[in-house]
């Protein structure tokens, strides 16, 4: 009995690092790393690694930087689903929950490609972003060795108006991850 905990403490600790190395024969679990494309600046929605996390699981959250009467918003991101498994999307932490309001997020897809909306749900005004503050994260793990980009395609923030209109002039960028 006390071999057998002994063995399955030395797998354990193992299969729990990052990075290469044989292990003793055993192969360590891919570490995923994530680089944003661009920094955080005024009229640009970025993503970048949020703090914390490990190498099996990273979360990406979206930043917006000094915009205006922010309510919600839609975006779709695309990454290589061979090479990384999406683990949703989270609220918690975003600037949307200002005045402790209440924040819905929907999201829908297969493979490598995700729909997502969140929005502010209970009020009827938007958030005035000053510095550079979440939006959204989204977890990733990794499945391979390799590199993926992640695009952020079909992007708008909206304002609190009825009916919501996009924000305009804001660029948004993704980044890349990559798997060792």
């Amino acid at each position: 009995m006390r071999a057998a905990a002994s063995v399955l403490t030395g797998i354990l600790l193992v299969s729990s690092g990052c990075g290469g190395g044989d292990g003793g024969g055993a192969t360590a679990a891919p570490c995923l790393s994530f680089v944003g494309a661009q920094a955080p600046a005024a009229g640009k929605v970025v993503a970048r690694l949020a703090a914390g996390g490990s190498c099996a699981a990273r979360a990406v959250e979206i930043v917006v930087t000094d915009v205006s009467d922010v309510f919600g918003a839609q975006l779709t991101l695309n990454f290589d689903a061979s090479k990384l498994s999406y683990g949703g999307a989270s609220s918690q932490g975003s600037f949307l929950t200002s005045g402790g309001a209440q924040v819905s997020v929907q999201q829908d897809g297969t493979g490598g490609t995700v729909v997502v909306g969140i929005s502010r749900i209970g009020v009827n005004t938007g958030v005035n972003v000053t510095g550079s503050q979440v939006l959204i994260r989204f977890t990733f793990a990794p499945l391979a060795v390799g590199s993926s980009t992640l695009s952020i395609t079909s992007a708008q923030l909206f304002g609190s108006q009825t009916p919501p209109q996009p924000k305009p002039g804001l660029t948004w960028s993704g980044g890349s991850f990559t798997i060792q």
